[in-house]
C-alpha cells in the first residue's frame, strides 16, 4: 500500500479554506470567507437540478414531445413508495421519470437527488459479476 507523502504547497495556490492555529492557551480556527458553505453548495445543486430538468422536458425554452408510461409521483410519497412505483416503468426510463417529475414540481429536489443517486448505485451493483 502506497504511503502517504507530504507535499508542501506551492507558492501562489490557494490557500487552505479553514487553518487552524494552536497558541497555549486556545485552538483557533479561521474559516475563509469566500468559501460557499456546505448548505449553500446543496441549495445551488437542488436549483441546478431542478432547472436542467425543466429544460429537458420542455417545461422551460423549447416545446418537447414526451412518451413515457404515466407514473403518478407525489412529493406525499415517502422514498420506498417512489421507488415501488418506479418498478412499474422500464429501467432505461426510471431516471427520466423522476427527472420529470421533478421538473412539473411533483417531488422535490432532494427527493430526486437521492433517488436518482440510488438508482445510479443499483445499475452499478447489478453490473457486477459475482463469481
Amino acid at each position: 500500500m502506497d504511503e502517504p507523502v507530504y507535499k508542501k504547497p506551492r507558492r501562489g495556490s490557494t490557500p487552505n479554506p479553514i487553518a487552524v492555529s494552536v497558541n497555549s492557551t486556545a485552538l483557533e480556527i479561521v474559516v475563509n470567507p469566500n468559501m460557499p458553505t456546505f448548505v449553500q453548495l446543496q441549495e445551488k445543486q437542488r436549483s441546478e437540478l431542478l432547472e436542467m430538468a425543466q429544460v429537458r422536458y420542455g417545461l422551460k425554452g423549447p416545446k418537447v414531445s414526451i412518451q413515457m408510461s404515466s407514473l403518478d409521483l407525489n412529493s406525499a410519497m415517502t422514498e420506498a413508495q417512489v421507488f415501488k412505483t418506479l418498478l412499474l416503468a422500464p429501467d432505461a426510463e426510471r431516471p427520466d421519470q423522476v427527472l420529470y417529475a421533478l421538473a412539473k414540481g411533483d417531488i422535490d429536489a432532494h427527493m430526486a437527488n437521492r433517488v436518482l443517486a440510488s438508482l445510479e448505485l443499483l445499475s452499478k451493483m447489478k453490473s457486477i459479476k459475482v463469481i
